[in-house]
């Protein structure tokens, strides 16, 4: 997707310009990409971001798994099964916990932004991303506001996200 934009469009090309957001499925894939390759980003705002912990992966139902999770990460998987070196590679926080050295310390130099709401289901993916975070000290932005899974809530926190992103662009 980089080299069609920088090829389509007039930007700068590197990495200190560059930015990626998204919001649920678009947040998750938001970190997976920037904590993935810190190298291509300058900053990262995931709202609502699909995160999942382990445990929330171990409750979900079969029939979800099934049509969902399945397709992804293997069909037919049923408890610890689920929670494969594959799922484990694309879980945010199973990405942070990993990373040592070098790869630490390039997930460092990305801004990172997480914004999710209070009564949204997924609530309990981005704060333990938060708290890992946290404990690892990666510097991050972290807001809980009042609101769910919904364009509303989205809309009211855009602005804030993507003046996070605009200000990884001011330097000298």
């Amino acid at each position: 997707m980089i080299p069609h934009v920088e090829a389509q469009y007039r930007i700068r090309a590197e990495r200190r310009y560059r930015g990626v957001a998204g919001l649920s499925m678009g947040g998750f894939g938001t970190l997976v990409y920037a904590l993935r390759h810190p190298d291509l980003f300058a900053a990262a705002a995931a709202l609502s971001a699909a995160v999942y912990t382990e445990e929330e992966v171990l409750a979900i139902s079969e029939e979800r798994w099934q049509r969902l999770e399945g397709a992804l990460y293997g069909p037919g998987l049923e408890g610890p099964a689920r929670l494969t070196e594959h799922w484990r590679s694309y879980n945010p926080i199973q990405i942070v916990q990993r990373a040592e050295g070098e790869a630490l310390e390039a997930i460092k130099r990305v801004r990172l932004y997480l914004d999710c709401g209070d009564d949204d289901f997924l609530y309990k993916g981005n704060s333990t991303l938060h708290i890992v975070l946290r404990d690892l000290g990666i510097p991050h932005e972290y807001r809980v506001r009042d609101g769910g899974h919904q364009w509303s809530y989205w809309r009211s926190g855009l602005i804030d996200a993507l003046a996070f992103i605009g200000t990884s662009f001011h330097q000298p």
